[in-house]
């Protein structure tokens, strides 16, 4: 049998004061945070704004494209998010470029932009030789409207005790592995400064904006492909005589990029294309080094390799072939 409450008329059940309901206090401390959380956003945005517009003027006036959330970008226009400390970077000292710049022919419209990265214990002006047919130089492979940019490496101290232009410190002097992580992660961010600017440069359409390299600069420049061309959107690469960038082999990060980038479906498919010696035994052996990593990235559709022989390391004139005809395929606007 139920129990029944008796309550005496005109009295109210005591309850000690506690303040209001949980109920309420939660729904008051909720919309408390979402005030926050708009106010907040509204101030990240305003300095949001300063940033980009510090962006396009650095890139020579021109604003790129706006969006509120990092990394989304599907279509051609790249929505160009930075964060408040990658846009010090960009303002910063350390991003003025120590190299060359070669802007599009006299009359002709900035199509295209390649990123290229030199070889270790190399440098940016042996690509201006013209007997390398290549996309930048005057002559007959000159691609009127691309824009090359060619940043020159710091010289680095190497275990074996030479000072050399390179992109990171080896571990050792047979090796191939990164041995200094510090200096291959300031090349990440000046190289990733770099694509940004230029993507900026084009007004967020990263698809016209390509990055490459030769030996080390192709590892390397592909190292930071992978970190950035699902960001930015990205058009492509193009290198000679390196090999798929991997944990393994010390580019820490490298090969979850790299599966970010096949996750990608429409990323993915852009062209990323590879000029391998078979016959490297030496600088970058294409048994021990080339061959392990490529099979790491057979799950990009994008990639293609193209197997030489018979100049070792060394490819010359035959760099510049495959730079003119990853251009005349995947930027032709550039090539007319």
């Amino acid at each position: 049998m139920k129990s029944i409450r008796r309550v005496v008329a005109g009295r109210i059940p005591y309850r000690p004061f506690s303040g209001p309901p949980r109920e309420l206090a939660t729904t008051r401390r909720c919309k408390f945070i979402l005030i926050l959380l708009l106010v907040r956003a509204a101030l990240w945005q305003v300095g949001l704004d300063v940033v980009m517009c510090r962006a396009g003027q650095f890139c020579g006036g021109l604003r790129p494209l706006h969006s509120s959330a990092r990394g989304v970008c599907r279509t051609n226009i790249c929505m160009l998010v930075m964060s408040e400390q990658e846009g010090c970077m960009l303002n910063s000292e350390d991003c003025v470029l120590d190299g060359i710049e070669i802007n599009p022919q006299p009359g002709s419209t900035h199509e295209c932009t390649l990123i290229y990265l030199h070889g270790c214990s190399c440098s940016a002006s042996e690509y201006l030789d013209d007997g390398y047919c290549l996309a930048w130089v005057p002559g007959g492979d000159r691609a009127p409207g691309l824009r090359a940019v060619l940043p020159n490496a710091n010289f680095l101290d190497q275990p074996w005790g030479e000072r050399l232009r390179s992109w990171h410190g080896y571990q050792g002097s047979r090796s191939n592995r990164v041995g200094d992580i510090e200096s291959l992660e300031a090349t990440r961010r000046r190289i990733s400064r770099l694509a940004f600017a230029e993507v900026a440069r084009l007004h967020g359409q990263g698809h016209r904006v390509f990055l490459g390299g030769a030996s080390q600069g192709c590892t390397v420049a592909l190292d930071v492909y992978f970190r950035e061309a699902c960001r930015l959107r990205l058009g492509g690469f193009v290198g000679s005589v390196g090999f798929i960038p991997n944990d393994h082999q010390g580019f820490t990060g490298a090969s979850r990029a790299l599966e970010r980038l096949i996750l990608d479906r429409e990323q993915a498919q852009r062209p990323v294309w590879l000029q391998c010696a078979v016959d490297d035994n030496f600088h970058v052996p294409w048994r021990r080094d080339v061959t392990p990593s490529l099979r790491r990235a057979r799950r990009l559709p994008g990639l293609q390799v193209r197997e030489v022989s018979g100049r070792g390391h060394i490819l010359d004139e035959w760099e510049g072939h495959i730079i003119n005809d990853f251009l005349k395929q995947y930027a032709p606007f550039a090539c007319k």
